[in-house]
């Protein structure tokens, strides 16, 4: 849950920006968005890699510090978080939505060509 959340702040920023302009994605906006969504998934998972690299006892000393909210509530989102399919649902929304933001230019593209 903490990865889609971290990926779903700039996914939703950059759908602002789309939506502004009349849905249309520039070549920024195309490149932009999927890097800031992989950036905001590592920022929300930063909390995890002590235990992944073997540093259990430091992966112990944040997993009760609140203070790792600061990763996207990540301390939070530990408490309550639960195993569901849902999540996955939503990465695949996200990439849909990405590849039909990108499809949707190209054949803007060629037909303005």
């Amino acid at each position: 849950m903490t990865l889609l959340i971290g990926a779903a702040i700039p996914f939703l920023v950059g759908l602002l920006v789309y939506i502004s302009r009349r849905f249309r994605a520039g070549f920024r906006l195309l490149i932009l968005t999927p890097v800031f969504t992989a950036l905001g998934m590592a920022w929300a998972s930063a909390p995890d890699l002590p235990r992944v690299l073997g540093f259990h006892d430091f992966y112990n000393q944040l997993h009760t510090d609140p203070r790792i909210n600061i990763f996207f509530w990540h301390y939070t989102i530990d408490r309550i978080e639960t195993e569901s399919p849902v999540y996955a649902m939503g990465f695949m929304l996200l990439f849909v939505a990405f590849i039909l933001a990108a499809w949707r230019e190209l054949r803007l593209a060629e037909g303005e060509a």
